[in-house]
């Protein structure tokens, strides 16, 4: 006897039914899967981090001898020498910034005794502007021959200051005893290899020094200095076309290092968009 309308249809609806139930068990099973990953490779990550790198808390400050110590002063914990105060220092300061040409500049140069910012700090010097240097001689390479460079710039009359560009108090002291006109930035963590080793110096130098050197510059400086500052290098990764161009893609790196250009722009142009003039 043949099946009736009514039950061909009541068999295809049971059927359909078996169907999405299927699904619903397969999506929910499949959600849960996703969620324990998902939950087990954070676990992961958070231990292998904290494993590697030391946390960036005041309660635990680095040690002189530890590597993170070495390769950057912590952010977290401010760095004012006592060599930077009192009425010598602020005359040695007062007097390196002071230009010799009429109309002459006055300009503060991050990272002075590396290569590129003493050769800088040189040139403006010798053309008679005001000059004093800033460094903190941190030993990414032999700090003797930043301490070289230093000799050598002190001999030429630029100041060389043994100070970070996190140090805030340090920063709002040079502003307000030198009438800096300009600031050449250069100062940051090099080497593209070194980013995938170690890239929270890279995020404390070349990120958050430069975000702090800019809020400083534009809010406590008096006169408001213009800025120039050194992009970071590298920034092509896999592009493949030559010559390169600054219309060319840099969403492509091969390390942590190239990132920390458009990371840069950001508060950049935040800063030159929201400070006085």
């Amino acid at each position: 006897m043949a099946p009736s309308p009514d039950t061909i249809k009541i068999e295809r609806y049971n059927s359909y039914l078996r169907r999405v139930n299927s699904v619903k068990i397969m999506a929910a099973a499949s959600s849960k899967l996703l969620f324990r990953t998902t939950l087990l490779t954070t676990v992961v990550l958070v231990v292998l981090f904290t494993v590697n790198y030391p946390p960036l808390s005041s309660s635990s400050t680095p040690t002189q001898t530890s590597p993170f110590y070495n390769s950057h002063r912590s952010l977290l914990s401010s760095y004012t020498s006592t060599k930077n105060s009192g009425a010598a220092w602020e005359k040695q300061v007062r007097t390196s910034a002071a230009p010799r040409r009429h109309h002459g500049m006055s300009v503060l140069v991050t990272g002075a005794a590396g290569f590129v910012g003493t050769h800088c700090s040189l040139a403006l010097k010798k053309r008679g502007d005001g000059v004093v240097g800033l460094d903190n001689f941190n030993s990414y390479y032999d700090p003797s021959l930043k301490r070289d460079r230093q000799a050598m710039l002190g001999r030429h009359g630029v100041m060389v200051v043994d100070g970070d560009i996190n140090d805030g108090p340090l920063l709002v002291k040079l502003f307000d005893v030198a009438a800096f006109t300009h600031v050449l930035h250069l100062a940051a963590q090099a080497g593209v290899r070194y980013a995938m080793k170690n890239p929270q110096s890279y995020v404390a130098s070349n990120i958050a020094g430069l975000v702090n050197l800019f809020e400083i510059a534009a809010k406590t400086a008096n006169p408001q200095p213009a800025i120039v500052w050194a992009s970071s290098s590298s920034v092509y990764g896999l592009n493949t076309e030559s010559p390169f161009s600054e219309l060319h893609r840099t969403d492509q790196p091969l390390s942590t290092l190239p990132p920390k250009r458009p990371a840069k722009k950001s508060p950049t142009h935040t800063t030159t968009s929201t400070a006085s003039p």
